[in-house]
């Protein structure tokens, strides 16, 4: 399934190569520009003479309350923008996706405040699932492999006794990691919902991903595990303006495809018509 998706998604490339990887290198510029302002302003402002003259005449807890009250209201801004900016980048890859040529200026229209807003809620959401099925799976292996150190170091176990436990923690380490990423791609549709239907709530988004995304998560996995190649090969081969839209447009040619074949699933349909 991941060559099928591939396939299709090289030859949408076709012609919209350098169009795509303008929207990444647009969207990733605009996203470093607008950090370095916000960190450079927040700087500047914080160490002025003015803020300065505050910390002499009023009282210390008031000033550090205006300066964090500054802070988190510039890096929110902030991540308001940047959340915007990636959801109108996952608009226009998921109408090239699905053979529909989207406008540039498509990469701007979910900055209103209520859609970057929205968007904060959905990445932030992601953001903490991610954490925790990292912990969820992650700590195991590694307190496996941290104890096995402690016990080489501590307690002089034989080599041969310590290089089977430290085999035996990396392959535990292997299969946390494999399933991680099967938890987590239970969540790559929820972008292209949100940005596609904007009266979906985040949760109902969250809920539709992982209901349709079942069946297909191990060839989402194999997917992604086979872009790691492409990723490194851009080092010496292909040229990053090739590689990055066509990882980004095979992504959201996988929500597509999937989506396609989940559709006329018989007991969907059923489905259907006992609600109906």
């Amino acid at each position: 399934m991941s060559g099928f998706i591939k396939v299709k998604a090289k030859e949408l490339l076709l012609g919209n190569t350098l169009k795509l990887f303008l929207v990444s290198l647009t969207g990733n510029f605009l996203k470093l520009l607008f950090t370095a302002i916000v960190v450079l302003s927040a700087h500047f402002i914080l160490v002025s003479k003015q803020l300065q003259l505050l910390v002499v005449n009023y009282d210390g807890f008031l000033v550090y309350f205006i300066y964090s009250l500054f802070t988190v209201s510039a890096y929110f801004a902030l991540a308001l923008f940047i959340s915007g900016l990636k959801t109108g980048e996952n608009a226009i890859y998921y109408m090239h996706s699905k053979g529909t040529k989207a406008k540039f200026k498509y990469l701007f229209i979910f900055l209103r405040p209520s859609q970057s807003f929205r968007s904060f809620l959905l990445y932030s959401k992601l953001f903490f699932l991610r954490i925790f099925w990292a912990l969820f799976f992650y700590l195991p292996p590694l307190f496996c492999l941290g104890l096995t150190f402690y016990l080489y170091f501590s307690t002089f176990i034989y080599r041969a006794v310590f290089f089977t436990l430290l085999i035996g923690a990396v392959f535990l380490l292997s299969i946390s990691h494999f399933y991680y990423n099967c938890a987590v791609m239970r969540y790559t549709f929820t972008p292209y919902y949100l940005c596609t239907d904007l009266n979906l709530s985040v949760n109902e988004a969250i809920l539709k991903s992982t209901e349709n995304s079942d069946g297909f998560i191990k060839d989402g996995v194999y997917l992604k595990t086979s872009f790691f190649p492409w990723i490194l090969c851009c080092l010496f081969i292909f040229p990053l303006f090739y590689v990055i839209p066509f990882k980004k447009l095979a992504r959201a040619k996988y929500v597509t495809f999937c989506d396609g074949l989940r559709k006329p699933l018989p007991q969907n349909l059923e489905a259907n018509r006992m609600i109906s």
